[in-house]
């Protein structure tokens, strides 16, 4: 694990393990929520608390999707689902271009013909830059399009933050994607009620949220009462969704943003999807930006 450190922040980062943010701590306060998280076969039994979404943010259904007139299947990638799920870029081993005492970029190069498992079709190549100060965290994603023919991309990024019953969480999207039981959208829906959260209000560890917001104003406000402290998250338009999951009697939600919604693959018939058609040697770059502030 390599640290990075500014003030009273300090970051743990495991360019082997997916490029995984390991831990986020201000003084002994955690910003990000470390955990064990058994769901994702790669990195079973390995403590993550962020880690990033490349080439696409959620799930493929099945693991099936259509490209300019081929099919492709991958292989299942989360324990007990029949989806892939959060790209591949999280179960490679990254490579480590520069350290200091702030900031570490790490970059990885993809190529399919060199991988056993059907991870992703397209051969690409990511570069991930994590910048600490002393008011927050940077996460800049960085992707170039290293095939011979176009590809289709989405990014994102997915920590865990801790909860309890004083979290009050805002921000405002145009609408939400409803999930069905196989956790795939089914439907979209006005922003009210238990969805809605453009007045600042709680979030309940008795309330099992799923959902995919699209039209994100790229700005998200998280409040724990209890430490006095909040956080801000804001990013570049580019990612125009937002994932919310608030898993019912657990210590932890996440808030992701993504650039595509959930199975985007497998819907272009929404013109808001958000996945990118990259031609060849074609780049993107997205930036999110975390400011903590705490007593």
């Amino acid at each position: 694990m390599l640290e990075i450190k500014a003030g009273h922040h300090r970051v743990g980062i495991y360019p082997a393990l997916g490029g995984a943010i390991g831990y986020w701590l201000c003084q002994d306060t955690p910003i990000f929520y470390p955990l064990i998280n058994s769901h994702l076969a790669q990195n079973a039994n390995q403590i993550i608390a962020a880690y990033p979404l490349i080439p696409y943010s959620n799930r493929i259904a099945d693991g099936k999707f259509s490209f300019e007139g081929r099919e492709y299947r991958l292989d299942k990638n989360a324990l007990n689902e029949k989806d892939a799920i959060h790209g591949n870029a999280w179960e490679k081993e990254w490579e480590l271009d520069s350290f200091s005492k702030n900031s570490v970029l790490l970059s990885l190069d993809f190529d399919p013909a060199k991988n056993s498992k059907q991870q992703w079709p397209f051969s690409y190549k990511a570069k991930l830059k994590y910048t600490i100060s002393v008011t927050g965290l940077s996460v800049r994603i960085f992707f170039q399009n290293t095939d011979r023919c176009n590809q289709p991309v989405g990014l994102g990024f997915h920590p865990y933050f801790p909860r309890n019953d004083s979290v009050e969480l805002g921000f405002t999207a145009k609408s939400v994607w409803n999930n069905g039981s196989n956790g795939l959208p089914e439907g979209r829906m006005s922003i009210d009620g238990r969805w809605a959260f453009d007045h600042m209000r709680a979030l309940s560890k008795d309330e099992q949220l799923d959902n995919c917001y699209a039209g994100w104003d790229n700005f998200a406000f998280i409040r724990w009462k209890h430490l006095n402290a909040y956080l801000t998250m804001t990013s570049s338009r580019m990612f125009e969704h937002l994932v919310l999951f608030n898993p019912e009697n657990q210590p932890y939600f996440t808030l992701e943003p993504a650039t595509n919604m959930n199975n985007a693959l497998n819907m272009p018939e929404i013109s808001d999807r958000g996945m990118m058609i990259l031609k060849p040697g074609q780049t993107v770059q997205g930036d999110i930006l975390y400011s903590f502030s705490g007593s």
